[in-house]
């Protein structure tokens, strides 16, 4: 085996793990908050804070994003912010004060959404589309793993800090990982970037196009936010289901997305790489009105099928996005698309916990039910306009 292959295995091996890291925060706080909303005397809807802090953090990486990956490179962009995320971890777990969370969770999110920028524009340049629906498959094993850290930390009677802590060494572990490896990437993406000009962002941003997809975005992931953050409340709140099988089933809604990642390329490797998407956002659909009726067995399967559904929308749409609007401009639209969802996972998630907070949880899933309906309308909008219906795979 060749030197330059070994190294190209070894490249693909990293940016596996870096997906991995990506998930870790991201799910666990919804397994943890029942509990420190407990520990600090705060209110159900009281996550919105934690959020909206994390969202302004990650919101601003991705609209930076594009600089920030031109000055340092991918590597160093990769290992700096990774560290920034295990800092902020170790910070959850130590924080005495519910006000202290709020500032752990920007650093959490600025690493992070520096990561997701940086990762998905590397991935989508470097692999293909089978290549990338795997790659934000292990996303979504990262983001089963927490919960199912979290659940067994609080199944064997020890405080949730203890789970944070957990995550936060498996997340450190990776990013020393990264610093250590954080040349190679530039090395193998200097030959693409050369003789390609890029437009600036205030230009990227005058494109309707661009627009569209920053709301199918929006839409698309604070669904999928909104089924991962509430899904241990709604069990345990609604159907007294006790926190540990909570916390798997939370794990499994992000298990579902990366076996429906790991699979749905192969399985359907013939069908257009839009069609795929299309059919994901009906799923969607189906499955939160599925979450409605008041029945736990019909909820847990509405929980796995929107998992699955949702499975194929974001790195597909990812993959798309070169094709769409032109690898010239596709580190900023990209970082913009990375800001769209990042702030959608802050406010549609808390939007619902408000409502719930008033009306009941029932709010939870007709939330996420219309929002799937304005996913299915934009990404048709989207479809239609750009002309990907058939010709990509």
């Amino acid at each position: 085996m060749s030197k330059s292959s070994t190294q190209s295995k070894l490249m693909l091996f990293i940016v596996f793990c870096a997906f991995i890291s990506i998930g870790f925060p991201d799910a666990v706080l919804g397994v943890a908050w029942p509990e420190m909303r407990i520990d600090f005397g705060r209110t159900r809807a009281d996550l919105a804070v934690i959020l909206i802090f994390n969202t302004f953090g990650y919101f601003s990486s991705g609209a930076l994003a594009g600089t920030i990956l031109e000055k340092l490179g991918v590597g160093k962009t990769l290992a700096y912010s990774t560290l920034l995320v295990a800092t902020g971890l170790f910070g959850y777990a130590i924080s005495p004060s519910f006000w202290l969370l709020p500032l752990v969770a920007i650093c959490v999110g600025f690493g992070s959404g520096a990561v997701d920028a940086g990762l998905n524009f590397y991935a989508a340049e470097h692999y293909s589309n089978m290549v990338m629906n795997w790659l934000h498959a292990f996303f979504g094993f990262g983001a089963m793993i927490g919960p199912f850290i979290m659940a067994a930390t609080l199944n064997a009677g020890a405080s949730w800090r203890w789970g944070y802590a957990t995550v936060a060494m498996v997340t450190l572990v990776l990013a020393i990982i990264f610093v250590l490896r954080m040349n190679s990437w530039d090395e193998t993406s200097h030959a693409s970037e050369e003789g390609t000009t890029r437009m600036p962002a205030r230009q990227v941003l005058s494109m309707p196009l661009v627009w569209l997809q920053i709301g199918l975005f929006f839409a698309m992931c604070g669904i999928e936010a909104t089924v991962g953050v509430w899904t241990a409340t709604l069990l345990r709140e609604r159907f007294d289901v006790n926190a540990a099988s909570a916390g798997v089933w939370a794990g499994l809604y992000w298990g579902a997305v990366g076996l429906g990642r790991l699979t749905i390329p192969v399985v359907f490797r013939r069908v257009p790489t839009a069609r795929i998407i299309q059919a994901g956002a009906w799923t969607m659909l189906i499955a939160a009105i599925l979450l409605i009726p008041d029945t736990l067995w019909i909820t847990k399967i509405g929980i796995v099928l929107f998992g699955l559904g949702n499975a194929p929308m974001f790195p597909n749409l990812m993959t798309l996005t070169p094709h769409r609007y032109g690898r010239e401009i596709a580190i900023h639209t990209i970082g913009f698309q990375v800001s769209a969802a990042t702030a959608a996972v802050s406010i549609i998630p808390s939007i619902a916990g408000f409502v719930s907070e008033a009306t009941g949880l029932i709010a939870i899933p007709i939330t996420v039910t219309v929002g799937a309906a304005i996913v299915i309308l934009l990404e048709s909008q989207l479809r239609a306009r750009t002309g990907f219906a058939d010709t990509v795979h």
